[in-house]
């Protein structure tokens, strides 16, 4: 009886060791994920419609105080054309065990070229709420999603950089009739700046930072 007390005495320590014993891999022995920039997609493009572009809408004839409330006429203002880019982002998990990113935002900058090649404006900031869990030694892909808009991106660059765009003796639309045409063929950068990204590691959040710059 004696015997088989101490049996069931040391099964019951063996057992309580093996569930105290530190993990593999604890929160504090993890490494943060890596995220890289793959490409910038142009996902959604619309030509510019006329040479003068993107000058103001010509005023309409007749004038709008004669047309008649069932009549539709375009709005007398800046014509708005949309730009539509893509972010693909690989979230890479250098771990053994899983960890989850919860959201991930970053700065969208443009480059002044040719004109004035190695001068970027931040155009956006988008912002990413798609959470997933990343197995260990894999690397999941991420897509954000910026949609511009022509007559928008001068007056918001007149705010940001109105001095420095007086400086370099740029326009907000010269500039942007230069982006939207010239997007097609990537003959200026395009960069990821101020990347932050929160992701769960174990128990604990933690904010990974990241940046990336297409063409590479």
């Amino acid at each position: 009886m004696k015997k088989v007390f101490l049996f069931v005495l040391l099964l019951v320590v063996v057992v309580s060791l093996s569930a105290c014993a530190t993990p593999a891999s604890t929160t504090a022995e993890l490494k943060d994920p890596t995220i890289a920039l793959n490409t910038v997609q142009v996902q959604g493009y619309f030509a510019p419609p006329w040479a003068g572009w993107p000058g103001a809408v010509p005023t309409p004839t007749p004038n709008p105080s004669v047309i008649t409330p069932t009549q539709y006429i375009a709005f007398p203002g800046t014509i708005s054309v949309p730009l539509v880019v893509a972010f693909v982002w690989d979230v890479t998990n250098p771990n053994d065990v899983p960890v989850t990113l919860e959201q991930m935002k970053f700065t969208v900058e443009f480059e002044a070229a040719p004109s004035k090649a190695g001068e970027y404006f931040a155009l956006a900031t988008p912002m990413v709420y798609e959470k997933q869990s990343i197995p260990g030694k894999m690397t999941n892909q991420v897509r954000a999603v910026v949609v511009l808009d022509s007559a928008v991106v001068p007056g918001n660059l007149a705010v940001t950089s109105g001095q420095r765009l007086g400086t370099l003796k740029l326009s907000g639309a010269t500039l942007v009739k230069d982006w939207w045409t010239n997007i097609p063929d990537s003959k200026f950068g395009i960069k990821a700046t101020a990347g932050t990204a929160d992701v769960m590691m174990g128990s604990t959040k933690k904010v990974v930072t990241f940046e990336g710059k297409f063409p590479k």
